[in-house]
């Protein structure tokens, strides 16, 4: 193989990936798949949502990744619905798992080895 073959075969080779990096999915995509299933599984339907957006991050999903979700009253602040959910590389929910109320908050169990 010559200098410009294997030039050539680099340049298509990131031209074929490039797509596919380009719709990588983000830990945005993950949380908001989370909060769509918590939501369904609270009501039976869809509810309205907002995610703090101090835990927001647009990094890139790798892999198996978990959420710690604490739903709260938009008027009362007060928590209706713990979770814990885990999404794959494509933001796809994979398990959910609804907890107590009076499990610890979502930024404890964030820190807690299971």
């Amino acid at each position: 193989m010559n200098k410009k073959s294997i030039v050539l075969l680099g340049s298509a080779l990131a031209l074929s990936v490039s797509p596919f990096t380009a719709s990588a999915y983000t830990s945005e995509h993950a949380l908001n798949a989370c909060a769509a299933a918590l939501t369904a599984e609270m009501s039976g339907g869809e509810l309205a949502y907002k995610l703090d957006e101090s835990g927001q991050s647009t990094a890139r999903l790798n892999g198996v990744e978990m959420y710690h979700l604490d739903a709260r009253d938009p008027k009362s602040d007060e928590v209706v619905a713990r979770a814990d959910c885990v999404v794959d590389a494509r933001a796809r929910v994979k398990r959910l798992k609804t907890l107590p109320l009076d499990a610890k908050d979502a930024s404890e169990r964030a820190l807690t080895a299971y």
